[in-house]
């Protein structure tokens, strides 16, 4: 008997952003809580709404030059499952697992979830690995990228009451590709929850966790592996292509923000979504592709940027989108003529074709949706 197919969460028409279940400052209110001990005594900055976009961090005094501003520890992470990594790492404690093959690395109690030995029997995979058994994972012998890029949204699940309001407090894109992420998800489950408020609910974590997530380098015993991780208060800095603040990781679950310049009082911080030394087109391609906005600030509108270095930028990245999208249209005719030879026209070739084709978009984007915080 086949699979009921999955209904996709329903879109909503009038607007790309989710409506904000908390006042600003609720918001504050509730990252103070976030933020525990790490919370300075006298914080040189506060929470308010931002004239750039939605709500902000600006500065109640002079901040200095290389100074401090706050630290934060992660309120959800979770694996970024590329195919360019390693999916043999521990989701818990990131280490590399020992082994060559996959089932190596899953957990011996069938939920599907690579996991080091001596994470297995901790409390907080007992929760993940009851959950993804009780969902049933169709793959049992392979790590399932799709199952476990979802880990990091099903971990709200075990969130306080306090770290889920916040979660939701927070802003939230909708995409298209969200969507596809909850679906593709139910895919490799038998049982995954498939009543319409179950995909929404998903849906809603998903746009707050991408919104506002960043990727963050975590480095376990030499191995480095890249992670999904949610930080609400640093992901208020707004965008700016001359910033005022710089950030950096430890261990993937801890950012810490410092100021990169002289910050006066009432000033708003903000960070830089896209590579400082790209040219203005570059910029404006890659902010408009991967976070939805076209920026206007002093620097984009700088008549004096060069033309020439733009085009040259601009030519150079549609040939490479070209050619990629020309290699993967050659592979997936090569592989439909194969199939059809000897299978004849099975929807495992249709598949297929529809796969090159997805690779063929993340490829032609210059970074994923989730880089970067709101």
């Amino acid at each position: 008997m086949s699979t009921p197919s999955t209904p996709v969460p329903e879109e909503p028409r009038s607007s790309n952003q989710m409506t904000i279940s908390a006042s600003t400052q609720e918001l504050a209110d509730l990252i103070d809580i976030h933020l525990g001990e790490l919370r300075p005594q006298d914080p040189s900055w506060r929470v308010a709404d931002s004239p750039i976009s939605g709500r902000g961090i600006f500065a109640t005094r002079e901040i200095a030059p290389g100074e401090e501003l706050f630290r934060e520890h992660t309120l959800l992470v979770g694996p970024t499952a590329h195919r360019s990594t390693n999916l043999r790492t521990c989701t818990l404690c990131y280490r590399l697992i020992p082994g060559s093959t996959d089932s190596a690395a899953l957990c011996p109690a069938g939920c599907g979830l690579p996991v080091c030995s001596e994470c297995r029997d901790s409390s907080r995979h007992d929760l993940e690995c009851k959950l993804f058994r009780k969902w049933k994972p169709l793959e049992s012998q392979r790590i399932e990228p799709r199952a476990l890029r979802i880990l990091s949204v099903v971990r709200c699940f075990f969130l306080d009451e306090a770290a889920r309001k916040l979660l939701y407090a927070m802003q939230a894109n909708m995409d298209r590709y969200y969507m596809k992420e909850v679906q593709r998800a139910a895919d490799c489950f038998k049982h995954f929850p498939r009543e319409q408020d179950m995909l929404d609910y998903f849906y809603r974590t998903i746009c707050a966790f991408n919104t506002n997530a960043f990727e963050a380098r975590s480095n376990v015993d030499g191995h480095e592996v890249l992670v999904r991780a949610l930080f609400p208060l640093a992901g208020l800095l707004n965008h700016q292509c001359t910033p005022n603040a710089a950030h950096h990781f430890e261990n993937g679950e801890t950012i810490v923000v410092c100021a990169t310049e002289r910050i006066p009082a009432g000033a708003e911080i903000t960070m830089s979504y896209a590579k400082l030394l790209w040219s203005t087109l570059a910029r404006k391609i890659f902010l408009g592709m991967t976070k939805h906005f076209i920026c206007k600030c002093v620097r984009c509108q700088d008549p004096t940027v060069s033309l020439f270095v733009s085009i040259l930028y601009f030519s150079a990245w549609m040939r490479h989108c070209i050619a990629i999208v020309e290699k993967c249209h050659r592979n997936s005719s090569v592989d439909r003529a194969t199939k059809m030879s000897t299978q004849g026209p099975t929807r495992r070739g249709l598949s297929t074709e529809i796969q090159y084709w997805e690779d063929a978009h993340f490829q032609i984007r210059p970074h994923n949706t989730f880089m970067f915080p709101k």
